[in-house]
């Protein structure tokens, strides 16, 4: 901060102890990422090490500078920002000299600092392994495991040769011959079979498939339900939403603020669709890059590969940041920031600033990827006062009997918009009617029955005629027929070099950095930018991005298949090969089966980059299929189960829980894809321009019980109807989550207990099991585990739940009683967790 002596005003004695070992990585990325660069940008001339003077005897540029504080001790309080005096100041609170006192920090900046001390103030450790010289950071380049050359490792001799069923399990049970540790047992088959078609689909088997599977022994009967399950639409429903929290999808824009967004819901229709298809991932990933300026075969891919870029502009804009060009370059550096991460795992975005702290990438690097994406354009820049007016839209080809098709829809919206329009403006004019006679009552005499009369009326016309303007505005806002749009990249028609953005500051510009690729990885074949490329007739300047999703899908490039690869396993064992997944730098981990992570990133490209067929080569393996039972002695020699020697029982995630709910009680709505807006407005919810959206906004009864994945994801936090996806970790859409938290708190049971929404499913799951004619309540029990846990029941199990029942009944009835029971089995572990 630019400051003087009169800091010395808002230190303070305190005690400070800033987070590290226990910091989670997501949280140390986030202070990489948001927090570094304020503190760069405009603390570190006048508090670290490269300051003339260190004011106030304050450092802000290291882990100990901070917990030390200033001449009067700590600054920063972690778990409570408005105890800090770093955070008031920078807040301007009356009473303290506001830093820095040239000016104000921006919203987000002060958002940002404000965060990282809320979550305990985490800091990176020291590096230990500084890059001090090109030579170093060279030969660090060849020792890392993550960017050496993929090998093509033949899978290793095992002295029980009768356990493996093929490649993957000898890698597995060679690790675990070397520690002396034997495999455990397999698991039961419907444990198998709900493990499988949970991870697949995201839902639990039905009883016919259950049925069916117990009663097939035959050794290609677990196969044929994988490909059964592969080939099912719920496939890429499940999947596509894994791959929906790297991209930073949402269905608002803006990082705080509920601007709906229209066309989004066409990308996430584009991921779910690309798993079902299979679509070869390196082909996937160059769609999603370059889809804009891919070559195509008609307009059905032509509209496919623009949907595709959606990957990079579905973003968490600040879009109504005053400074325009800090905007432009945190777009650029969440660009690169999602390729990183997601692609490559790299934390690139920690080279915005300097050089990298952990890995061997310059900052010259950065900036040369920066360039590819100042050559993009991202946002619609209609310039109204300056301001960005919203994400750039393209348009997509529409054939002939489309046209037709919109052309009558518009006629019967605009006769629906015209009658709505015309009743809201005559309740408009009937309640303003109401409020002068009210008004001039007032004025006449003291309070009479008229006057109380005319209160009332006035009161009910104005309800009306709010919600009658709320469904104009609805039918305007979000009902309009309108050309089909995609929310996408495109190519400037001057592409441009980056500047060097000194201390990360775009308004103080350093050297230029020609447009390229990171030098860390050596691709087999070098790749230049075509700067002009034949578009139809003509010739246009290209971005390079194009180029760049060359690079990343090149066989020589080592990361993007091992990368994705470690995601597949991730899902498939609730950890992946390498746990860090987002991360395979220094400072990620290190690979628990390194030869086996490089047989199956090698495996995936002889495949065609087929993801499904990969998944079915690992589900169909005798590691994927062992009980989650515990083993002592096992667990004595891995007690974290890195070498898996059993299953790994997890808990399901949020969408899968409340699917699984809604596919047991019958409530299940399964139309896929389409327009995930408009939502319905309660009274009194005036949707303006621009058309925020309140937290009391519903789902409404057209969509309240479809698949998770096609209701609305809202950034920061999501709607009251889906308190079940806040409240059990479902990711922030505003950053790349490869690896969800998995949090346990007294909320998540007080929920479970109390929901509304798990209290009427458990109704109707009851009314379900009770229309059943001829049953008697034994089969009724035995009929509904089997449906909502995929096992048969236990006989004392059965007994504890008559029991249940029959007391219940006594008290409260018939209905409210099997309601009852019903919601204890959601509620459950064995419902609510996958073994």
């Amino acid at each position: 901060m630019n400051c003087s002596f009169n800091i010395l005003a808002i230190l303070f004695v305190g005690s400070s102890a800033l987070a590290q070992t226990t910091a989670s990585p997501a949280q140390l990325d986030f202070f990489e990422k948001r927090v570094r660069p304020v503190l760069v940008q405009n603390c570190h001339s006048c508090h670290s090490e490269q300051a003339a003077t260190v004011f106030a005897n304050l450092r802000l540029d290291s882990r100990e500078g901070v917990e030390r504080g200033g001449h009067s001790g700590p600054v920063v309080v972690p778990g409570d920002p408005d105890s800090s005096k770093l955070i008031r100041a920078i807040r301007y609170e009356s009473g303290l000299v506001g830093m820095p006192p040239t000016g104000k920090l921006a919203d987000r900046q002060i958002e940002a600092l404000a965060e990282w001390v809320r979550i305990g103030a985490p800091w990176p450790e020291q590096n230990t392994t500084a890059l001090t010289s090109e030579a170093k950071s060279e030969d660090i380049r060849k020792d890392h495991w993550a960017w050496k050359p993929v090998s093509k490792p033949e899978p290793p001799e095992t002295a029980n040769t009768e356990w493996p069923r093929g490649a993957i399990d000898r890698f597995i049970l060679a690790k675990l011959e070397e520690k002396g540790i034997a495999p455990g047992g397999d698991a039961d088959r419907y444990t198998t079979l709900r493990r499988l078609t949970f991870d697949l689909t995201g839902l639990p088997p039905s009883v016919e498939s259950i049925e069916a599977f117990a009663g097939d022994s035959s050794a290609a009967a677990l196969e044929s339900v994988a490909g059964r399950l592969l080939e099912s639409p719920e496939f890429g429903e499940r999947w596509g939403r894994h791959w929906l929290d790297l991209s930073g999808y949402a269905d608002t824009l803006g990082l705080g603020r509920r601007i709906p967004s229209r066309h989004t819901w066409r990308y996430r229709d584009y991921v779910i669709d690309a798993f079902n298809s299979d679509k070869p991932y390196d082909q996937f990933v160059r769609e999603q890059i370059a889809g804009d300026v891919l070559e195509y075969e008609n307009d059905r891919e032509q509209a496919e590969q623009l949907v595709a870029t959606g990957f990079l502009a579905i973003g968490p804009w600040a879009l109504v940041d005053a400074d325009k060009v800090q905007l432009r370059m945190d777009i650029v550096d969440n660009q690169i920031d999602t390729i990183g991460r997601a692609l490559l795992g790299l934390t690139l975005g920690c080279a915005r600033c300097h050089d990298h702290k952990f890995d061997p990438i310059p900052q010259r690097d950065y900036y040369s990827l920066a360039g590819i994406f100042m050559s993009t354009k991202t946002l619609d820049e209609k310039r109204m006062s300056g301001v960005f007016s919203d994400s750039y839209r393209a348009l997509l080809p529409e054939t002939p009997e489309e046209l037709i098709a919109r052309g009558e829809s518009l006629k019967r919206w605009q006769s629906e918009y015209d009658a709505a329009k015309a009743e809201s403006e005559q309740a408009a004019a009937e309640r303003d009617q109401l409020k002068e006679k009210h008004e001039a009552a007032k004025k006449a005499g003291p309070e009479s029955d008229e006057m109380k009369e005319l209160a009332a009326k006035l009161e009910k016309a104005a309800k009306k005629a709010g919600k009658l303007k709320t469904e104009a505005g609805r039918l305007l806002l979000y009902q309009k027929p309108s050309p089909p749009m995609a929310v996408a990249l495109a190519d400037r028609a001057i592409p441009e070099n980056a500047r060097i953005n000194l201390a990360g500051n775009p308004h103080m510009l350093g050297d230029e950095a020609p447009r390229g690729f990171l030098s860390l990885i050596k691709t087999d074949k070098p790749l230049k930018f075509a700067h002009r490329r034949l578009i139809g007739f003509g010739f246009q300047k290209s971005s390079g991005r194009l180029e760049l999703a060359d690079w990343l899908t090149n066989s020589g490039n080592p990361l993007t298949a091992r990368v994705m690869v470690n995601r597949i396993w991730h899902h498939l064992f609730g950890a992946g090969l390498v746990r860090s997944v987002d991360n395979f730098g220094l400072r990620g981990d290190s690979p628990s089966h390194p030869e086996l992570l490089d047989y199956l990133a090698s495996r995936f490209v002889d495949l065609d980059w087929s993801v499904k067929g990969l998944i079915r080569e690992i589900v169909l393996s005798r590691t994927y299929q062992l009980a989650a039972r515990h083993e002592p002695a096992a667990a004595a020699a891995d007690p974290e189960n890195r070498l898996l020697w059993r299953a790994n029982r997890r808990r399901l995630e949020a969408e899968a829980m409340r699917d699984a709910v809604l596919l047991v009680s019958g409530a299940l709505d399964r139309r896929r894809g389409g327009i995930t807006l408009p939502i319905d407005t309660p009274e009194g919810v005036i949707m303006g321009q621009p058309p925020f959206m309140s937290p009391k906004v519903e789902l409404g009864e057209s969509r309240r019980y479809r698949r998770t994945v096609y209701l609305p994801t809202v950034r920061k936090s999501q709607l009251a109807d889906l308190d079940l996806l806040n409240l059990f970790d479902f990711p922030d859409p505003n950053t790349v989550t490869g690896r969800r938290e998995v949090t346990t708190v007294p909320t998540q049971a007080l929920y479970l207990m109390n929901s509304p929404f798990l209290k009427e499913q458990s109704k109707l799951a009851a009314g379900a099991v009770l229309e059943k004619p001829g049953l008697s309540d034994n089969k009724r029990i035995a009929a509904f585990l089997l449906r909502a846990l995929g096992r048969p029941a236990g006989e004392d199990e059965v007994e504890r739940a008559l029991t249940f029942l029959q007391e219940t009944e006594k008290e409260l009835g018939r209905e409210t009683a099997w309601a009852r029971y019903c919601h204890a089995v959601f509620v459950s572990n064995e419902f609510i967790f996958r073994s």
